[in-house]
């Protein structure tokens, strides 16, 4: 499986306790008749709580193709196919309502409103709501491995192809980098998930092809984490390491957060005394991968649920390993109709350069070395 999801470190078990209201004890003197409701059941005379029935039976087909668009980040037809392959692979194909609970469920992940205002406008209570959100979720991360997959040879020949007919710079099949997603503060071991630019988050770690498609991700590292520490944590690692996940001749590209390795190049670290050639390679280095910038930046636009999940710490991985599935599925389905998102300067920033607590290989330096030379 290409997508490897770290649950929690610190797992909370505990459901933070609410306070229960003490019975208020009435005392009205005023009349014998006032005194009397207090023996009255009340509850007969409540009336139920008012909701949007018909929203989305009625006022959501009246929606133009930009409308629909915009409120669902994709077109009909890639909403229907993506019921009808949720409706196949969790057997809830004969549920009535499956095509509204889909909808539910992509207008949450791609709006930031609150479960309240969204079940009512769906026309669900708001337990309900969050039920289904959970049920759909988890029916898309089933999709996972059909959706988010490792280049074979062919594919990674040609994504090697491809990126050198544009920059000259041989032998990449993908990028990688690391992506802050900001949570609500965890009730257990808040201070491991507060990042350096002060906000409490955890890591996406992702790899990316020419065409901002994840071919891997790793989901769940505490945000106080570096990106050198998730990588050397990720199953990806492993593989390159010891089943030899990338040939020789290939390789991921990262920034200067990465150790340099046979098979990850990074940026020449700028001490104020690069030389033009080294200046020239970081720069094509840096052209070619902001490419996996370009895709968080699009994964944030469109499922704009990541900008900040508050939720509980146990759900947060699958919420954001459902929009990255989306994310490869909707580019897939609508390649003709790519949105451009602007990356995060701050997410940008919080990239720290490699510790050098590890030693590269000679072999790295000298394939970083002869490919710098060949982009002269």
């Amino acid at each position: 499986m290409n997508v490897n999801i770290v649950n929690e470190f610190f797992v909370n078990d505990d459901d933070e306790l609410f306070a229960v209201m003490n019975h208020m004890v009435v005392a009205n003197l005023a009349a014998p008749i006032e005194n009397a409701l207090v023996h009255m059941n009340l509850e007969d005379d409540k009336e139920p709580l008012p909701r949007n029935e018909s929203y989305y039976e009625e006022t959501i087909p009246r929606y133009d193709v930009d409308d629909f668009h915009a409120h669902f980040r994709m077109s009909r037809r890639t909403l229907e196919m993506l019921t009808r392959n949720i409706g196949h692979r969790r057997d809830l194909g004969h549920e009535e309502q499956l095509d509204k609970e889909v909808a539910f469920t992509i207008w949450m992940l791609a709006k930031p409103e609150s479960f309240r205002a969204c079940s009512d406008r769906f026309g669900y209570p708001r337990s309900t709501g969050h039920n289904i959100f959970c049920k759909i979720t988890a029916a898309i991360c089933q999709m996972l491995p059909d959706e988010i997959i490792w280049p074979d040879i062919n594919e990674a020949n040609g994504i090697a192809a491809r990126v050198e007919n544009k920059t000259r710079f041989p032998g990449v099949i993908g990028m990688i980098d690391g992506c802050h997603i900001p949570i609500k503060a965890p009730a257990h071991n808040p201070v491991d998930y507060y990042n350096r630019k002060s906000f409490h988050s955890v890591i996406l770690q992702g790899v990316c092809n020419d065409n901002m498609l994840f071919t891997d991700v790793f989901i769940g590292m505490p945000g106080k984490c570096h990106d050198a520490r998730v990588f050397r944590n990720s199953p990806l690692y492993d593989k390159i390491i010891n089943e030899n996940l990338v040939n020789n001749n290939q390789h991921l590209l990262g920034d200067s957060a990465y150790p340099l390795m046979l098979n990850l190049l990074t940026p020449f670290r700028d001490n104020g005394h690069l030389l033009p050639n080294q200046m020239n390679y970081n720069t094509i280095l840096s052209s070619i991968r902001s490419k996996i910038e370009q895709a968080f930046a699009r994964l944030k636009g469109k499922w704009r649920r990541l900008k900040f999940l508050d939720m509980n710490i146990e759900n947060i991985s699958s919420v954001i390993a459902a929009a990255c599935v989306l994310h490869n599925y909707t580019l897939k389905m609508e390649s003709a109709n790519v949105d451009n998102y602007a990356p995060d300067a701050a997410e940008m920033e919080l990239n720290e350069p490699h510790p050098d607590d590890d030693i590269p290989e000679n072999a790295a330096y000298e394939k970083r070395n002869a490919i710098m030379q060949v982009l002269l």
